[in-house]
């Protein structure tokens, strides 16, 4: 085997490992790929706006994520302390 169908099989294995992952890279390699099945072939451009909604997409989660951390932060450190003392 050369060096280069190892490097392929090496990429297929972790681009499979993202996919099943909750990262944001992989729902983006998604759209890509449907973006790509649809009209058989991509551009940058439409790339760029798949990029461009995964990162609004990602800044309103964080948001909403700092939003919870400001409110139940002391709820969730205070109950995570207890249940170390206690077990």
């Amino acid at each position: 085997m050369s060096t280069q169908v190892l490097d392929e099989e090496k990429t297929i294995a972790r681009l499979q490992a993202l996919i099943k992952s909750e990262h944001w890279l992989a729902s983006y390699v998604s759209d890509l790929l449907s973006a790509h099945d649809l009209s058989a072939g991509i551009d940058f451009r439409t790339a760029e706006q798949l990029l461009s909604a995964e990162k609004e997409q990602f800044e309103r989660d964080l948001t909403v994520a700092r939003r919870m951390l400001r409110i139940y932060g002391r709820q969730v450190l205070g109950d995570s302390l207890a249940q170390n003392a206690g077990g």
